[in-house]
């Protein structure tokens, strides 16, 4: 049985970063179990794959990417890849630019979760909008916005289930995490981008996911003194062919 390497950024606080986390459940209901064998973040392994996360810079040749997207548009040089899939369309013109073969078909692979994975409902937080900080924002939030009745702010380094958990049985979540608003498309809860934070990378992983669903280019800078908030979430879902995508997955 061939070992595949999945290589996902391991965050070690809490229980990692939920949307780096999902890279493991992903990858491993996709798998072909008959023919292989998934294996994490080994060195010197043969055969390797990078989905979920900005993270194909850390790729080397041969490796294969499935769904994963650029960090910052500098990021990738001299590299040959099996390009499966790709995050969206300015990932792709970045890979392209550097001599690298990339498919037409976009998607990032959280988006398949609700074929795997079920929510359980928390009727507590039916009426709540659901805030998540990027996982290195978490503590600038913390102690800013509380759990009141109209919030209701998710730890992103909570396990996974419990993130998805929360950002299903809310009615909308607002989110500085990419993958908060990956998620919440994935399960058709309206979203809306918070850009309280600017992240040190800038915002080309946004731009790429949101071009992707041609969704438009839009973020809020706080949830205060915005009266009418409810009215600027994004409500219509992931826009990508999931089959499509699925059978993009290298080792089926």
């Amino acid at each position: 049985m061939k070992e595949i390497n999945l290589l996902y950024f391991k965050y070690n606080g809490g229980y990692g970063n939920f949307g780096d986390e999902l890279s493991k459940f992903i990858t491993e209901s996709l798998l072909n179990k008959k023919k292989y064998k998934l294996v994490y973040n080994q060195k010197n392994k043969d055969i390797n794959i990078i989905c979920i996360g900005s993270y194909i810079h850390t790729a080397k040749n041969n490796y294969y990417i499935f769904g994963s997207g650029v960090r910052t548009p500098n990021s990738i040089k001299n590299k040959k890849l099996n390009i499966c899939a790709i995050r969206g369309p300015l990932s792709k013109r970045i890979v392209e630019s550097n001599g690298i073969q990339c498919p037409s078909i976009y998607g990032d692979p959280a988006l398949l979760l609700p074929l795997f994975y079920k929510p359980k409902v928390l009727p507590h937080l039916k009426n709540k909008i659901g805030i998540i900080p990027n996982f290195r924002q978490y503590h600038k939030f913390k102690g800013n916005i509380v759990h009141t009745e109209k919030y209701f702010l998710i730890n992103p380094i909570d396990n996974w289930e419990n993130v998805i958990n929360s950002i299903f049985s809310c009615k909308a979540i607002i989110s500085s995490s990419l993958h908060g608003l990956i998620c919440a498309d994935a399960y058709k809860k309206p979203n809306l981008w918070l850009n309280q934070y600017p992240l040190n990378e800038g915002d080309f992983k946004f731009r790429d996911y949101f071009s992707s669903q041609g969704r438009e280019y839009k973020n809020i800078k706080s949830v205060s003194n915005i009266k009418d908030i409810e009215e600027m979430f994004y409500k219509d879902g992931n826009k990508i062919n999931l089959l499509l995508l699925k059978k993009q997955f290298p080792f089926l």
